[in-house]
């Protein structure tokens, strides 16, 4: 039996079709997913290696491969100083913090260090005492060594040499705006 529904734009056509076992239905749903299922399961054309050296190719077109006097530029401006180096550059400003109380030598450091940077220092000292003139431990060592760690200006800090006060002092080196990172 059929029959027409329709319009002036469509037209529905039903045709009486043999019913069909839901078995039957199963079957056929279970092929046609299994032909997807293969069709995804191709392998990628090309090797890995393949694939591989297209994306390395891509990256240095993208980005290019310095020369030999570029790649020594770049080296050298990511070197860090040895420590030798550290300790072999000139003291470029002193603070001696000998007589101040704990809130007075973070008052001076604070001024100390923004001096530093601006003036564009690359070494400093800052002289703080081994402590031997007061009760106990040295106050003032304790301080510097815990504002150093909170100041984003200093840097790399190390013991200064005997000549320079020795235990009793503190050379740190200065980061600042013009200068490479240390």
């Amino acid at each position: 039996m059929a029959a027409a529904v329709g319009s002036a734009q469509t037209k529905l056509v039903f045709i009486e079709a043999e019913p069909m076992d839901f078995g039957d239905i199963m079957k056929d749903w279970d092929k046609a997913s299994r032909a997807r299922a293969v069709k995804k399961a191709k392998p990628a054309k090309g090797k890995p290696v393949d694939v591989v050296r297209n994306a390395q190719e891509s990256w240095l077109d993208a980005y290019g491969v310095p020369d030999a006097a570029e790649r020594e530029r770049l080296a050298e401006d990511r070197r860090f100083p040895s420590r030798k180096e550290m300790e072999a550059m000139p003291v470029d400003a002193v603070l001696d913090l000998h007589g101040m109380t704990a809130l007075e030598a973070e008052d001076a450091l604070a001024g100390f260090f923004r001096d530093a940077a601006a003036k564009n220092c690359r070494k400093v000292l800052i002289i703080h005492g081994k402590g031997l003139h007061s009760s106990g431990d040295a106050v003032l060592g304790r301080v510097a060594a815990r504002w150093l760690e909170r100041c984003a200006a200093a840097g790399r800090s190390g013991r200064a040499e005997r000549s320079q006060g020795g235990g009793g002092a503190t050379w740190v080196l200065v980061r600042g705006g013009n200068q490479r990172s240390r």
